[in-house]
């Protein structure tokens, strides 16, 4: 069963193929549990709440951030249906969790330099493993970036899309080179190199698909405030699940 829990901000993360998402909805169904599709953007399914399960089904990264979303359909999670919800389902999925989002408390000491954000982005590891679309921006997208960022406060007026090009890129290039870590239990954990306003897609991170095997330090990109009601500022912290793992 699913107990409410008082506690800070908790997600965990599900991914399932097509059959085996039909017998997840079939037992929530019968456990009085509403599952709920997410319209536009994956990060929608960020809201789920006490008996309220989010599925984002593959088709939902079409829609929106279809750019963005050239990360997922490279990887090895193309094609499969993402659950998210607040509490953990029921011991028979546990097989298909692969994350566990919380809140933390971490701030870095530095972010990188105009050089070293260059250097993220020049490295290998980035130019080897990003999908050549993602780097295809739309004039369309450069202009829906500067209206909708700028009318919700997280650019200044002027700004635009080639202030923050390279922050977008570097960002996800740390969580694939790891240049900018802290020392966690002896684990070198990437984290997000810059301030909401610079990120983008921080879903990738969140949900896993960059850096899968890796725990991440994750701020919100300005999409996943919104339409997923996270905070400013905040670092998430997104603890892949190996097997053999048991939640705290």
């Amino acid at each position: 069963m699913i107990y409410k829990v008082e506690n800070r901000f908790k997600r965990f993360v599900y991914w399932l193929n097509g059959s085996d998402f039909l017998l997840m909805k079939s037992r929530l169904k019968d456990m009085g549990i509403e599952l709920k599709e997410a319209k536009k953007a994956a990060c929608e399914s960020l809201r789920a709440s006490y008996k309220k399960v989010y599925v984002t089904p593959p088709w939902i990264w079409e829609r929106k951030c279809v750019r963005q979303s050239s990360w997922y359909r490279v990887s090895k999670k193309a094609g499969m249906y993402m659950v998210v919800s607040s509490e953990e389902l029921p011991i028979e999925f546990k097989k298909f969790l692969e994350a566990v989002i919380t809140e933390s408390e971490f701030h870095p000491n530095t972010l990188p330099t105009q050089e070293g954000l260059r250097e993220l982005v020049n490295s290998p590891c980035y130019q080897e493993n990003r999908p050549d679309e993602w780097e295809r921006v739309s004039l369309y997208e450069k202009v829906l970036f500067k209206v909708l960022f700028t009318i919700t406060g997280f650019w200044k007026w002027g700004e635009s899309c080639k202030k923050y090009w390279l922050t977008h890129r570097a960002n996800h290039a740390n969580f694939l080179c790891k240049r900018y870590t802290v020392n966690i239990n002896g684990e070198e954990v990437p984290y997000s190199i810059s301030e909401n306003a610079g990120i983008c897609s921080a879903c990738l991170e969140l949900f896993n698909i960059i850096g899968e095997d890796n725990r991440k330090l994750v701020r919100a990109c300005p999409g996943a405030i919104i339409a997923g009601g996270l905070k400013r500022w905040v670092y998430y912290d997104v603890k892949p699940l190996k097997k053999g793992d048991i939640n705290d």
